[in-house]
């Protein structure tokens, strides 16, 4: 039981990772806390659903072609809802939690109450060590998942966008000083953490179905994650999905699964106990 919990606690700790990098680099840059992440997740994961099976797409292209969408609706709802209310942190608030109403109850109208699960990439088992038998679905968007975090980190370290993310994110005024366009930055950020939304999205969907209000516990966890790392911290966000993860499911195999994400909020509340900035965080001076 212990192995195949921990196995469950580490792929669902990646996909939280995964999400959680969306949430951190948008709050990171532009100091905006989206609540219709979850919404995004759940769009691409519809869309992953509609490609593969109504258009009969290839699903590795059903489920990039879902992300690029929802990478251009981010950066359409960041240019007509967020972009005006630069300034005023309340208003984005309370924008982005009403379009997270509104996105629930599209779907629901759009798509019913039904979970909506998109086909499977692999099919069968794997014997892991010899220990037990686990889900090659399961193992494949672990590996999904760890590929795209690679990336992410690879393109935040090594590449000119990523240098400018990080500078930004360190100081907005100096950055603006030497010539970055914080206003096109803050766009392509808001789109990029919306994609790492969809990314999780589509990965996890073969393995639990979406519905209409999935996306606010996506959500939920995405910030108990990003809290547990602490804020601004890429590194504590993996670290803190992977804890949550792992927290979660060993909990529900041995004490209650219905008590299942309260447990990840009792390790949130002893962390912050001890370190209120969080795993990673760095006290402001």
């Amino acid at each position: 039981m212990f192995a195949i919990a921990s196995m469950n606690g580490i792929v669902i700790g990646v996909i939280y990772a995964l999400s959680a990098l969306g949430v951190s680099l948008v709050v990171g840059i532009m100091n905006v806390v989206n609540f219709a992440h979850g919404e995004f997740y759940i769009l691409a994961g519809y869309f992953s659903y509609l490609f593969a099976t109504a258009l009969g797409m290839n699903l590795l292209a059903a489920m990039t072609l879902a992300v690029a969408i929802v990478f251009v609706f981010g950066l359409l709802v960041e240019y007509t809802l967020i972009r005006p209310t630069y300034g005023d942190d309340l208003y984005s608030l309370i924008l982005t939690f009403i379009l997270s109403i509104v996105l629930q109850n599209a779907y629901l109208l759009i798509f019913g109450p039904y979970p909506n699960k998109p086909p499977g990439w692999v099919r069968g088992a794997t014997d892991i060590f010899g220990l037990f038998m686990y889900g090659n679905q399961r193992l494949a968007a672990l590996v999904a998942g760890t590929c795209v975090i690679v990336f992410v980190f690879a393109m935040i370290k090594l590449t000119w966008f990523g240098r400018i993310i990080r500078a930004t994110s360190q100081d907005r005024g100096m950055a603006e000083l030497n010539g970055v366009n914080t206003t096109r930055l803050n766009m392509l950020s808001f789109g990029l953490g919306c994609a790492l939304a969809a990314a999780a999205g589509v990965i996890l969907a073969p393995v639990f179905p979406v519905t209409p209000t999935a996306g606010v516990p996506v959500a939920l966890t995405a910030f108990v994650v990003v809290v547990l790392g602490g804020m601004g911290s890429l590194r504590g966000c993996i670290v803190g999905g992977l804890t949550l993860g792992l927290v979660e499911n060993l909990g529900a195999a041995y004490l209650s699964t219905g008590y299942k994400h309260v447990f990840g909020f009792i390790i949130l509340i002893l962390v912050l106990a001890i370190r209120p900035s969080g795993l990673f965080g760095h006290k402001e001076a």
